[in-house]
């Protein structure tokens, strides 16, 4: 190198890289040396050893010789290298991919590599690797940090135009504050007349470790049911009157945000009005608002889910990163609050990635689904840290109903090798506590309950694949005892008076399975009527929320044997919601079109 040939700044950093991973090489290699041989000295070096050191020299020797070539060459090919952004972007790239095997193999989260036999023996060079790799991907990301937002920026959503709004008249805004002030009032008198959110035999779950666990005990998120729940009534206090109020004052919250939004996209002035009092009116069926009163998971579930579609449609409507990410923490919560979320969630991140593959200007809820994902193999693996596993009872509950009385089921479950006793069979038809939970406590099932737990979850699964007529036709066979059950009054508290009655509330929240059946031909009708004109982002979100009913049905069903009407309120609401809001937005569209006509 000529003397006094100055070194440019990329080329300064990238000499500053190599030498401080040829150093990093130096102290992976000590490290190796460092560790002791059965017999002492290098000649007690196994051969695997001595084949890893030899592959540490080889990488530094690499690194030293690039190092001082291009110390002694900088001004020639290496330079034009670093100019050209797109062999930036590709060492960018594999640095990243690099680092994001690298370090979890290090930190022994790979099960392949942890229990291979030489991981000790590699793990300094992995993390020898995660340093460098990182480090290169730290540095490139601030250089490039503006060339990869503009490349990112494109698969963002751009600020659109501000659209031409439908003003209210002076007595519809007047009528929008009375139907507001009705709603509100009625909440009110529901609460006063209640007070007190009632007991059902497994609120004690929820109740237990908001009021014995502290934050930082892994007890409050890891109890038998999943966290969600006994946060919130950490939050606001494990008081009954307190637990009323606040999912009261929630769910309100939550359904007059959608109520707004939802008026505030569609452009017809009366069905703006319309929809508003309509969805109001639907969160005060029995089957929605008496779960306010009540110290169970239902009530903020369905306040978090009418949440996300509310924030969701905002999103649609204009974009914004603050409802992005209030977005994302919804949907966090939510994940925590029912096991079915938790799938629904996989399945909405499974769409999401497929859509992104097709249209370019939706990729940015990949970082979305990730999240999504994330968030969902956080609570599996919460799920696993109990004595008994959250599937457990579930699934004795459907062995003992429904497989047991079925001789060609059990046959199938005899044959996978689970023990079948009189004592077993005496249990047939009941649930897991049948006989003061002899499943659990009898010395004579021990066998079962040990094969249940090693190896009755996989058989379920063989079960519902190697029976698909079963699998696909049960949960329709049942679907009164899902979507119209009669024992969901018998949840309610009993001072609990429906502000809008349960025979009136028919009209918002079908009750029978023929009036859901018209409600959804209604909606098929309409949307065909205009089908070209519901070409819009909001009908897909509302399509997407209606074909999640079909998975979220047969999760529900196939979950659970005992109280399946009330653990499919969610459901149920979910698909009327769907069809409801379905319907608005094609009565919308086909008012459009007459007026364009």
């Amino acid at each position: 190198m000529k003397k006094n040939t100055p070194v440019s700044l990329p080329l300064r950093i990238l000499l500053v890289h190599l030498g401080l991973m040829a150093l990093m090489g130096f102290v992976t290699i000590a490290t190796l040396l460092k560790e002791p041989s059965q017999s002492g000295g290098f000649l007690g070096f196994s051969l695997g050893r001595w084949a890893i050191l030899f592959a540490n020299l080889l990488i530094v020797g690499v690194l030293l010789f690039t190092f001082f070539k291009m110390l002694k060459n900088q001004a020639g090919k290496w330079e034009n290298w670093l100019k050209n952004e797109k062999y930036l972007f590709l060492l960018f790239y594999s640095s990243l991919f690099l680092f994001a095997f690298s370090l979890p193999a290090a930190l022994g989260k790979i099960p392949a590599l942890r229990y291979f036999t030489y991981f000790g023996r590699i793990q300094p060079s992995l993390n020898w690797l995660a340093f460098s790799s990182g480090m290169t991907s730290l540095t490139l990301l601030v250089v490039l940090h503006h060339s990869i937002y503009r490349w990112a920026r494109q698969f963002f959503p751009q600020r659109k135009p501000a659209q031409e709004k439908t003003n209210f008249t002076k007595s519809q805004r007047l009528l929008i504050l009375g139907i507001l002030a009705l709603y509100l009032s009625l909440q009110i008198v529901s609460f006063l007349q209640v007070r007190e959110a009632k007991w059902l035999p497994d609120s004690i779950d929820y109740i237990f470790p908001a009021e014995t666990y502290a934050w930082s005990n892994p007890g409050l998120w890891t109890h038998t049911k999943p966290w969600g729940t006994a946060i919130f009534y950490k939050l606001i206090g494990t008081s009954p009157l307190t637990i009323d109020l606040i999912q009261t004052l929630l769910s309100t919250f939550a359904w007059l945000s959608l109520a707004w939004i939802f008026s505030r996209i569609t452009r017809d002035r009366r069905l703006r009005i319309a929809s508003f009092a309509f969805i109001l009116g639907f969160s005060l069926s029995p089957p929605i608002q008496m779960w306010n009163h009540i110290i169970q998971s239902e009530s903020l579930s369905l306040s978090l889910m009418v949440l996300i579609i509310a924030v969701w449609l905002s999103l649609l409507e204009k974009w914004q990163w603050k409802s992005f990410i209030l977005l994302t923490l919804l949907f966090a919560w939510w994940i925590g609050t029912r096991e079915s979320n938790l799938y629904l969630s996989l399945l909405i991140a499974a769409i999401l990635i497929l859509v992104g593959a097709f249209y370019k200007k939706q990729r940015f809820y990949w970082l979305f689904a990730i999240l999504l994902i994330l968030f969902s193999y956080k609570n599996m693996q919460i799920s696993k840290t109990l004595t008994m596993p959250r599937w457990y009872y579930p699934l004795t509950n459907i062995v003992l109903n429904r497989i047991l009385p079925d001789e060609e089921f059990l046959g199938f479950f005899e044959e996978a090798g689970m023990p079948v006793s009189p004592e077993l069979l005496n249990l047939s038809g009941g649930f897991a506590d049948s006989n003061d939970f002899a499943v659990f406590n009898s010395a004579a099932l021990n066998d079962v309950e040990s094969w249940l737990y090693e190896k009755g979850k996989m058989v379920y699964i063989r079960f519902l694949i190697a029976h698909p007529i079963y699998t696909l036709t049960s949960p329709w066979e049942n679907s009164k005892k899902m979507l119209t059950p009669d024992n969901i009054p018998e949840y309610a508290p009993e001072q609990y008076q429906p502000p809008l009655g349960w025979l009136f509330g028919n009209f918002f929240y079908p009750d029978s399975l023929w009036l859901l059946l018209l409600l959804a031909l209604l909606t098929l009708v309409t949307a065909i009527k205009v089908f070209p004109l519901l070409n819009i982002p909001v009908t897909w979100l509302l399509l997407t929320s209606l074909a999640l009913f079909f998975p979220h049905f047969y999760l529900v069903w196939h979950g659970d044997a005992l109280e399946v009407g009330r653990h499919a309120v969610q459901v149920s609401v979910q698909l009327r919601l769907s069809l409801w809001l379905l319907l608005f937005v094609a009565l919308d569209k086909l008012k459009l079109k007459k007026h364009a006509i």
